[in-house]
């Protein structure tokens, strides 16, 4: 049943974009990416100790004029052999841009978008609302400025409580130099407000309207550095330093938990730097190598380490039948390194075909974590082809 929901809305925004793209008798764009791969942890803990995937990404987009484009993102992700963990996606969206101001140009978008997960994570099933207004004013022709906001509308199927808003205000300055080398600089302002949920209580005229719950509101803080240096015609560096701080004293979300006990967290419930480093060498026009590191680190808020036990692969229970705490919240430290080669086919046969991609991917994440279920060694690889026009 749940499946068949998730097709009948991704049928219905492809239905949207075709209506739009016929009333505007455009071209339509397409990228087609199909990947498969297999990761000793997959899913990120310990409760599953393989895994394999078959994903496929379709972006199509429509230029209905000068100012205006429609697209439309679908995608998919079956998990072997646990299908309980796949997923769906599909997101459909509007973008119009303004560039008749002298060194200004002035961009804004909205979407529409549903994710449906398997039984295992349905209550992240959830559909939204959302768009940005965007502004860019070039100071010299090597320095830019942008800022703008951008307003993202959760609704949760299974877990109304969880829907909320979340509202961004983001600022950047870019810089390039007569050495090849580019900086920016970035820092945004998010805050993840819960919607309240009512009930009903009384009969007839006595009956009145309660506010059940009021989750108080989520404050993050980002800041981002980015520096692209070319190392000549071939190889380019870039490196990215990031921190993100939360704001508020206390989390306000919900410790939703599966049958597996996996907490409902996101974005809004740790803080801490990352930083990534990668290097791409283009052995000719047709043949690219990319070689990554990152590292991230992670102090959770309100997200208690429970204590597991990993012969029954189940939590410890208490006398009363509660999960046994360990007195502190989960802090993860992570180590990736990854490589690929991308192998491009130019072909002009056909106007719906220009390039066809190949790529082979290796690596290996290395995640530290206080709590035993998240601490583990991993080596993934995987193989993609993508068509693109």
């Amino acid at each position: 049943m749940r499946i068949s929901k998730s097709i009948k809305k991704v049928g219905l925004l492809g239905q949207l974009l075709l209506v739009i793209t016929l009333s505007a008798g455009q071209d339509i764009y397409f990228d087609l990416s199909n990947t498969t791969g297999t990761a000793d942890y997959l899913l990120g803990s310990r409760l599953v100790e393989d895994a394999s995937y078959v994903s496929s990404a379709l972006s199509l987009s429509s230029v209905l004029s000068d100012n205006s484009r429609a697209y439309l993102d679908l995608s998919h992700s079956q998990i072997f052999p646990l299908n309980e963990y796949s997923s769906s996606q599909g997101e459909l969206g509007l973008q119009l841009r303004y560039l008749e101001i002298k060194d200004n140009q002035l961009f804004a978008g909205l979407h529409g978008y549903v994710n449906q997960y398997q039984e295992t994570y349905s209550y992240y099933n959830s559909s939204g609302f959302g768009l940005y207004l965007k502004w860019k004013y070039y100071l010299k022709a090597n320095q830019l400025f942008t800022t703008g906001y951008d307003l993202n509308m959760k609704k949760y199927d299974e877990v109304a409580e969880a829907s909320n808003s979340e509202h961004d205000i983001f600022a950047a300055y870019n810089q390039s130099f007569k050495t090849k080398t580019s900086i920016k600089m970035s820092t945004s302002l998010a805050v993840q407000d819960f919607w309240a949920q009512y009930s009903l209580t009384g009969r007839g005229r006595n009956m009145t309207t309660s506010e059940e719950s009021d989750i108080p509101s989520n404050s993050l803080l980002t800041t981002k550095i980015r520096l692209s240096q070319s190392l000549g015609p071939k190889i380019g560096l870039t490196l990215w330093l990031e921190s993100q701080s939360l704001l508020n004293e206390i989390v306000g979300s919900l410790d939703v938990q599966d049958g597996l006990e996996n907490p409902f967290t996101d974005r809004f419930r740790w803080e801490g730097p990352s930083s990534s480093t990668r290097l791409i060498y283009r052995l000719n026009q047709n043949n690219h190598l990319q070689i990554s590191h990152s590292y991230l680190s992670k102090s959770y808020m309100d997200v208690p380490v429970y204590l597991f036990d990993f012969s029954e692969m189940d939590y410890t229970l208490d006398d009363e039948g509660a999960m046994v705490g360990l007195g502190f919240d989960r802090a993860d430290e992570r180590n990736s390194v990854q490589f690929q080669w991308t192998k491009y086919w130019m072909t002009n046969h056909s106007s719906w075909l220009t390039d066809i991609d190949l790529v082979f991917g290796a690596g290996w994440t290395q995640n530290s974590s206080n709590d035993p279920l998240y601490d583990y060694d991993s080596m993934n690889y995987s193989i993609g082809l993508n068509f693109n026009n």
